[in-house]
C-alpha cells in the first residue's frame, strides 16, 4: 500500500468515525406523534379528582395512551399515585371532621345523595372491598373515600385504592393504547382530526353521564 492509499484510507476512516459519510440508523418512534402530557399533570389530576374535582383523569390518560405506549403507562402510574394521596387526604379529613368532609363532597357537581346510600350499602355488605363495586355505577371515588374511616384503617385504604382505581380506569388506558399503536400512522397524518374525535368522544360521554346521573 502506498502512502497515498494509506492517506486515503485514513481519511475514509475519519469520515466514517465522524458520521459524515456513513448512513445513520433510523430511529422508530412507537408513538403517534401527538403532544405528550407531563407526569406532574397526571399526578395533579389524579389528586384533584380524588378529592373535590369532578372531571375524571381518564381524559388525560386516554390522550397520553394515544400518544404512545410508554407515555400512557407513565401517566397511568402518576394518576394512581395522585389518586391514592388525594384519597388519603380526604380520608383524614373525614376521620377528624366527618360532617364537613361529607358536606364538601356532597357539594361537588353531579354528586347525588343516593350515591352515599349506595356506598354505605356496599360497605355494609362487602366491607372495604365495596370500593371495587364502583365500576359501572358512575359513583365517584371521593364518595367511597369520605365514607371509609368507619370501615377501615388508612393503610388498608391506601393499599386498596390503587388496584380499585386501576380497575376503574383500565379501559381508558387499554383501548386508546391499542388504537394509538395500531393507527399510529393514520393519527400522525391526521392529528387535528384526532383531537376533534377525542374531544367529541369525551363531550358525548359526559353529556350522557350528566344527563343520567
Amino acid at each position: 500500500m502506498t502512502d497515498t492509499d494509506a492517506s486515503s484510507s485514513g481519511s475514509l476512516n475519519v469520515a466514517g468515525s465522524d458520521g459524515l459519510d456513513m448512513p445513520q440508523p433510523h430511529k422508530v418512534d412507537s408513538g403517534a406523534g401527538l403532544g405528550r402530557p407531563p407526569l406532574w399533570l397526571g399526578f395533579l389530576w389524579g389528586f384533584a379528582e380524588g378529592t373535590l374535582f369532578f372531571i375524571v383523569p381518564d381524559l388525560i390518560l386516554s390522550w397520553a395512551s394515544l400518544s404512545g405506549v410508554r407515555c400512557g403507562i407513565k401517566i397511568f402510574g402518576a394518576i394512581l399515585v395522585g389518586a391514592a394521596i388525594g384519597g388519603l387526604c380526604l380520608y383524614a379529613w373525614a376521620l377528624w371532621w366527618p360532617d364537613s368532609a361529607r358536606s364538601a363532597v356532597a357539594s361537588v357537581p353531579f354528586v347525588r345523595t343516593r350515591m352515599f346510600d349506595k356506598v354505605e350499602e356496599d360497605y355494609r355488605t362487602h366491607g372495604v372491598s365495596g370500593i371495587f363495586y364502583t365500576l359501572g355505577t358512575g359513583i365517584p371515588y371521593k364518595v367511597y373515600a369520605v365514607l371509609a374511616p368507619p370501615i377501615t384503617n388508612p393503610v388498608t385504604w391506601a393499599l386498596v385504592t390503587v388496584p380499585a382505581r386501576a380497575e376503574r380506569m383500565a379501559l381508558s388506558w387499554l383501548i386508546p393504547t391499542l388504537l394509538g399503536w395500531s393507527l399510529r400512522r393514520w393519527i400522525t397524518s391526521h392529528q387535528r382530526l384526532t383531537v376533534v374525535l377525542w374531544l367529541g368522544f369525551w363531550v358525548v360521554t359526559y353529556a350522557i353521564y350528566w344527563s343520567t346521573v
